[in-house]
């Protein structure tokens, strides 16, 4: 008997928790990660709409008012300077790295060369370098600490070889742990930090370049 019960009571259909909105009764019947992942989705359709909404755009390279520039004064194969000359591109200038491309873009310009001049700067980099220093040790003298460091300093010049922005310095440091045992990892971390405090420091140059006017291009 209680066999013959218990399959009557499977074979009988189960009830549904009916809601009361058509659209509730298939949000019910959906299994729970899925309403997970839905619910997951929609928020983030919901974000980007209001973001949208609200005029939000991400972060945009600095737009820079000279067309062409030119580096100076960096060694050969500078990562400095490679990475400002891909910045600087990046902002939509022209990257001019010869003296015989600074003639040709200016007779591109349609035999006006003032017009050129006042849109074109030199960064010409006046320190370029980068070191590590001991900045403690034990009572053993063995090293504790490094302080890993960037020096930059540059200017840069009018298309008529004046100075627009006078020399400035961007110097940044890091310390770090030293361990003799570790030394092969401490200096992939030490060209790790020198790559990030390089690209900080690409980052405020380009800062610096973007404040300059349209009437700051030609000298007063």
């Amino acid at each position: 008997m209680k066999s013959s019960s218990a399959s009557v009571k499977a074979s009988r259909p189960r009830r549904l928790w009916w809601c009361r909105a058509a659209w509730s009764t298939w949000w019910c019947k959906v299994p729970s990660m899925n309403r997970r992942a839905l619910l997951t989705s929609s928020t983030a359709l919901a974000a980007t709409a209001l973001l949208a909404a609200c005029g939000f755009q991400l972060r945009q390279p600095p737009r820079m008012v000279f067309r062409t520039v030119s580096l100076s004064g960096f060694a050969n194969n500078s990562p400095m300077a490679t990475e400002l000359a891909r910045a600087l591109e990046d902002s939509g200038v022209t990257v001019i790295e010869t003296a015989l491309q600074v003639a040709a873009a200016a007779s591109a310009a349609s035999g006006a060369a003032p017009a050129w001049l006042a849109s074109h700067v030199t960064l010409q980099a006046l320190n370029d370098t980068r070191d590590e220093a001991v900045a403690s040790t034990t009572a053993y003298s063995q090293v504790r600490d490094l302080s890993i460091r960037t020096f930059f300093k540059f200017q840069v010049l009018r298309g008529d070889g004046s100075v627009l922005i006078p020399p400035t310095e961007l110097n940044l440091a890091r310390d770090i742990a030293y361990n003799e045992k570790d030394a092969l990892a401490k200096q992939e971390e030490s060209a790790s930090l020198h790559r990030a405090m390089q690209t900080d420091i690409v980052a405020q140059t380009l800062r610096r370049l973007s404040v300059i006017r349209p009437s700051q291009l030609t000298q007063p």
